[in-house]
């Protein structure tokens, strides 16, 4: 017979490259873990990165009304949402009234002489309700309220600085808590000659969407 080359030795658990089925079975333990340290280490970062917290029942009722035109008197809840800390909240908020101001009161409370020439002033009041789970600090409610007038435009908020116009007061309440309401007012400018049309509110994730409120004449 012709002589065969000497077949390699093997044992029982050992590969032909010298490697032992234990060893194997180490190096894929050692795999799995790593995937799940890696795994968890991602979830960390996004957490860290600011996720969004899951909406409360409160904030799942709210925006019901967002693109409607409602009634002057007519409450509405929407999503509050501040972007520098990603706190969530819910408000029920309502347009009451739309008047007219006077130029004395825009002077009276520091205005430019130019608009108080060229531009009539009226006064929004808002009401505002935290329906929400969260206590607000620094809430700013009224910032996202606007004025459109007749010819569709988005009017100009009177800015004073720290002056307020006496017969409209505006000032946000530092502290917001759960269950609390507040009455805010808010001064536009508006062209002479065009009338206010509709009263807006937009915050959270509706911004696109606003409610709205017909002005009656």
């Amino acid at each position: 017979m012709a002589n065969r080359p000497p077949r390699a030795a093997t044992r029982s658990g050992t590969t032909r490259s010298g490697i032992t089925r234990s060893g194997i079975a180490l190096v894929c333990a050692l795999g799995v873990t790593l995937l799940a340290l890696a795994t968890a280490g991602c979830e960390d970062d996004t957490a860290a990165s600011g996720r969004r917290q899951p909406a409360t029942r409160a904030d799942l009722a709210a925006d019901r009304d967002g693109g409607k035109t409602l009634r002057l008197g007519e409450p509405t809840s929407v999503t509050y949402k501040r972007g520098s800390d990603h706190m969530r909240g819910a408000l029920r908020v309502t347009a009451v009234s739309v008047r007219k101001g006077t130029h004395a009161e825009l002077r009276t409370a520091g205005a430019e002489p130019s608009d108080v020439r060229t531009t009539q002033p009226y006064y929004v009041t808002m009401t505002f309700e935290n329906i929400g789970e969260n206590s607000l600090h620094y809430p700013f409610l009224n910032t996202p309220t606007g004025l459109e007038d007749t010819s569709g435009v988005d009017d100009q908020p009177l800015i004073t600085g720290d002056t307020e116009v006496t017969a409209c007061p505006g000032k946000d309440p530092d502290d917001f808590a759960v269950g609390a309401k507040v009455s805010l007012c808010k001064v536009f400018l508006v062209p002479n000659g065009i009338r206010p049309s509709v009263v807006t509110y937009s915050t959270g994730d509706d911004t696109k969407r606003p409610v709205s409120w017909k002005v009656t004449r």
